[in-house]
């Protein structure tokens, strides 16, 4: 008999057998993938060297899986232009530039296969006092950051999804405790009817330069998870038995243990309990050949959600 530890990574890779007429299989990812510097750091590879790694790893990641949706930071174009020939023209993305609204900037991107998935509205908020002000940086913030917005409809059941992705900035600590109240009124909004009632599930998926301890992390989560109108960590809602991986997600561009740390993650809002979270990993971003695909780690979730269809 297999043990259960090793049957962890086929859980990973093979579609759930929980799906059925009732349910679809999701897949969800967030990946902080490093922006492409002309300056690597001690231990970094240019991106030119990264990126056909990283493709390879989101093809597998996502294979025979094509309700899966990827979050990403730190995207440039040139990184955008270049996934998109990667990934082929099944996939597509959604999202802007944080300095201009356009393309100058990291993207905080949404990549969904548009086959599988309707984009029925979306939208790009700054983390500041004025959202809606492109290019705004919010109060002790070093740079301007963003969330990108999306209401998904699935084409062949008609099932509803929120996604959003963000990226917290790395200095300012008021700004990421209120950007975590900005996202969570954004997720009451578009997760809503209008009348203040959910009726949508909303994943979240980011780097919030933030630890679980860290006030940010817990105003997203109401402190124990369990506030009207809080956001749950994917993780917890998954059985200790069903992860898989490392705990760190942070790695930097080093084998030392030492400054990992825990600041990405997969979040839900979802009172109707629409989502059923099967397994949580985090996969490794170096292997044999000692090139580093990110300094972060992907994080990857497998869920089914119910359609409302017998």
């Amino acid at each position: 008999m297999k043990s259960p530890a090793l049957l962890l990574p086929l859980l990973l890779l093979t579609p759930s057998l929980l799906a059925s007429t009732t349910t679809i299989p999701l897949r969800l990812i967030t990946y902080n993938i490093r922006y492409a510097t002309t300056s690597p750091s001690t231990g970094e590879q240019p991106w030119a060297v990264r990126r056909p790694l990283m493709a390879s790893q989101l093809t597998l990641e996502t294979a025979n899986r094509p309700e899966s949706l990827i979050c990403m930071q730190e995207v440039l174009v040139q990184q955008l232009d270049n996934l998109q020939s990667d990934l082929g023209s099944a996939w597509t993305h959604i999202g802007v530039g944080r300095d201009d609204g356009a393309a100058a900037g990291e993207f905080s991107p949404l990549w969904y296969q548009p086959a599988v998935w309707a984009v029925q509205a979306n939208r790009t908020y700054w983390l500041s006092p004025t959202p809606d002000v492109v290019g705004s940086k919010g109060w002790d913030a070093a740079l301007p950051r963003i969330v990108t917005v999306a209401r998904l409809k699935h084409r062949a059941t008609g099932a509803g999804l929120v996604a959003m992705c963000t990226h917290f900035d790395h200095v300012g600590q008021t700004a990421r405790e209120e950007s975590a109240k900005l996202l969570l009124k954004a997720a009451g909004e578009w997760g809503g009817d209008g009348s203040g009632t959910t009726t949508t599930p909303v994943v979240l998926g980011g780097d919030l330069n933030v630890q679980p301890d860290n006030k940010a992390y817990l105003t997203l989560v109401g402190g124990d998870g369990t506030a009207a109108g809080a956001m749950k960590d994917i993780k917890n809602l998954v059985p200790s038995a069903k992860w898989y991986g490392n705990n760190k997600t942070f790695t930097g561009f080093t084998a030392a243990k030492t400054d990992d740390t825990r600041i990405d993650y997969l979040f839900v809002r979802d009172p109707l309990a629409s989502l059923k979270f099967l397994s949580y990993g985090v996969l490794s971003n170096v292997f044999d050949d000692g090139v580093y695909i990110s300094d972060h780690r992907p994080v990857v979730v497998d869920a089914v959600l119910a359609t409302g269809k017998a």
